[in-house]
């Protein structure tokens, strides 16, 4: 089978490692103001404070992850794909069953031999299933 692949392109993965880069200065930002409006070293560390430390902290590890799968997507040679296509070739067509170009009598429609879906004769593929219409 002849493979083809989607992936996303790398101008996006730019601007999501950009978009982590400024998440994650939000997530500094956040914890040392949520240190400088409690002040736990006068009046030690209250559970409100507590949770939004952590919230802080979990929300750095997040937009860390997600950054490295937009670093790796950017700059890795084996890039993960979004879709996988597959055309099948024509051995694999014959091999598969009948391939004949069934018509209807005024010859105007013709019918898919995968799914059976009615294609007009000048389409080169399915509109039902997208493969390719064996003529």
């Amino acid at each position: 089978m002849k493979k083809m692949e989607i992936k996303a392109g790398r101008q996006v993965s730019v601007i999501g490692i950009m978009m982590g880069i400024m998440g994650t200065v939000f997530g500094i930002f956040w914890i040392g103001m949520v240190l400088h409006l409690s002040r736990p070293w006068d009046d030690g560390i209250e559970p409100g404070v507590v949770f939004l430390l952590v919230f802080g902290v979990m929300f750095i590890i997040v937009i860390m992850v997600i950054t490295a799968f937009y670093v790796r997507n950017t700059f890795a040679k084996k890039r993960p794909s979004l879709l996988d296509i597959e055309e099948e070739t024509d051995d694999e067509i014959n091999a598969s069953g009948s391939t004949e170009n069934r018509t209807t009598p005024d010859g105007e429609i013709n019918f898919c031999t995968y799914c059976g879906g009615k294609v007009k004769k000048e389409f080169s593929y399915c509109q039902t299933c997208g493969k390719k219409i064996v003529t």
